[in-house]
């Protein structure tokens, strides 16, 4: 079986970032905004109807935020997919955190204490997809599981990131943590947790945040 190469979206995150106020240059597939790191980028990783957009954040002391994005379909209707489950997942957790561009609508900031230590939170609003005649249910005891779990960690200074993916197809789930890029078993502990509602179809719930240290 052929595998196709990636495919980098260069274009598309460039005027995605300057649509929203920020100025940005190319190097090789690498954005960079305001001339400086942070640089992010996006590589396309096509399948036989879907696909996996990659989403990476280099950050000042070359650790690396990664995020991905499923895409349904066919050629640029899948790419068109996945852009828009970024864009309107993790996208403006990433643009508030490290591009100082926030939309109240999009981002809740709040001081969160971890470790003794005060980090500010930039928590994205839950993302959900649905299969046809599916409602996505968002359970009320996520988020404060979601918070109790992170502010038990033992964080260092800096940034951190933290994903929360849950789906059922057809009554049966699968949970996802990750923090910091790796597998975070006391995140899907928590999601395991919550009495989340079976379906007779498909649908997730995705949570994703950025965690800063303060001065």
């Amino acid at each position: 079986m052929t595998i196709a190469e990636p495919r980098s979206l260069v274009t598309q995150v460039c005027q995605l970032m300057q649509a929203h106020g920020v100025a940005c240059s190319t190097e090789r597939e690498w954005v960079v905004p305001n001339g400086a790191l942070p640089a992010i980028r996006a590589s396309w990783f096509p399948r036989a109807g879907s696909g996996v957009l990659e989403v990476e954040v280099l950050l000042e002391n070359k650790s690396v935020v990664n995020e991905c994005f499923a895409g349904i379909g066919d050629g640029e209707a899948a790419i068109g997919d996945a852009f828009q489950n970024f864009t309107t997942n993790s996208f403006h957790v990433l643009l508030a955190a490290f591009w100082n561009i926030n939309d109240p609508q999009q981002v809740t900031t709040a001081n969160w204490t971890v470790s003794g230590k005060t980090f500010t939170a930039y928590i994205d609003n839950f993302g959900t997809r649905g299969s046809m005649g599916v409602t996505p249910t968002v359970p009320a005891e996520l988020f404060p599981t979601i918070q109790r779990a992170v502010e038990r960690e033992s964080l260092s200074q800096g940034w951190h990131w933290v994903r929360h993916f849950f789906c059922d197809v057809k009554g049966a789930p699968t949970y996802e943590a990750l923090l910091d890029n790796q597998p975070w078993q006391a995140g899907t502990d928590g999601l395991r947790s919550i009495s989340w509602v079976k379906s007779t179809g498909y649908y997730s719930v995705r949570n994703f945040l950025v965690l800063r240290a303060a001065a």
